[in-house]
């Protein structure tokens, strides 16, 4: 090798020693600070603490460094403590050149489940954030501050603890929260309005197939039912909120229901692909009158015409109708 050679190689061995120093110098992590996203109730941890149950790896390059593993380090940390159980861990970010910022933000408690004599109390993503023992025969109660009661979950796994996600068979329970964010209900107002929702599930003869439903019953002890909650939700949870809005304050002199524009709301008559039927004039088929005294014994049914694979079925594609409540 030539001595020119040698020279232009030794630079350049030169320049990557520099570039590496400066890597694992520069950019080697020196601190990690915690941001709050939400005021804390339940959640006393304090950055210290935060900061410790990440484990991390001072000295080690932020541009190399997978955050991922101190995630994961923070989640399971609910095994030593309880109270890790209401951290949501946002993200971790990286401020150039050697520092880490933990985003996080408070689980709220959103359902209770009543499983056996505990009580869970599930934040939005089914995870468990605190157990509460019932004396026997006692019965969780929703009020207008607690969370919602959920019933007839079907859950999947072998043993709960705090901290642990619920995994369950009707997992579209998970859109229900997001479908009533979606309809600009806080949680606060979520609470105030709905006391229970219990899962069930909606057998359609048509296509034998069977969906998720939810009957929703709110303080005031009106029902609404919603079938499938795994399509058009956000549509759904709106109109039943128009509902809820407009059935049991407008009321004729007659005792009829009556819509904003006043005139007397009628049943859906549907024809066997649960399309609403339409008279010659393209109105829709008038079914039996909804009155004052017929609403106090039913329920509101929320539904969407039939999913099948020979017609293309939209979102706004959903319908209501008075039903019965069974003696």
């Amino acid at each position: 090798m030539s001595k020119k050679a040698i020279i232009i190689l030794s630079v350049c061995l030169g320049v990557v020693a520099v570039v590496l120093i400066l890597f694992w110098t520069l950019f080697a992590l020196s601190s990690v600070t915690v941001k709050f996203h939400t005021t804390t109730k339940n959640l006393t941890l304090t950055e210290a603490e935060i900061v410790e149950a990440g484990d991390f790896s001072y000295g080690a390059c932020v541009l190399f460094d997978g955050k991922g593993k101190y995630i994961n380090r923070l989640t399971e940390k609910v095994q030593e403590n309880d109270n890790f159980a209401y951290l949501e861990v946002v993200n971790i970010e990286t401020i150039f050149p050697n520092r880490y910022v933990i985003h996080v933000a408070e689980r709220e408690e959103v359902f209770a489940y009543q499983n056996g004599s505990d009580v869970l109390f599930l934040d939005d993503d089914l995870r468990v954030l605190r157990k509460e023992s019932l004396a026997n025969g006692e019965s969780y109660i929703s009020d207008k501050e607690n969370a919602i009661e959920l019933k007839n979950l079907t859950i999947l796994n072998d043993e709960i603890n705090v901290g642990d996600f619920l995994n369950v068979v009707q997992g579209g329970v998970l859109n229900l929260y997001n479908a009533f964010l979606a309809n600009n209900r806080t949680l606060e107002e979520q609470k105030g309005f709905v006391k229970e929702i219990e899962l069930g599930v909606n057998h359609v003869d048509m296509t034998d197939r069977d969906y998720l439903s939810a009957k929703i019953v709110t303080h005031n002890g009106r029902e609404f039912m919603i079938n499938n909650i795994d399509f058009a939700i956000t549509n759904k949870i709106q109109l039943m909120f128009a509902l809820d809005s407009a059935l049991y304050n407008q009321i004729d002199q007659d005792g009829f229901i009556v819509d904003a524009d006043g005139n007397v709301i009628y049943d859906n008559v549907l024809d066997e692909n649960g399309n609403i039927m339409l008279d010659d004039n393209g109105e829709p088929l008038k079914g039996e009158v909804w009155t004052y005294e017929r609403l106090q014994k039913s329920y509101v049914l929320i539904d969407n015409y039939i999913l099948n694979d020979y017609q293309e079925i939209s979102e706004s594609d959903i319908y209501y109708n008075l039903v019965a409540k069974s003696e």
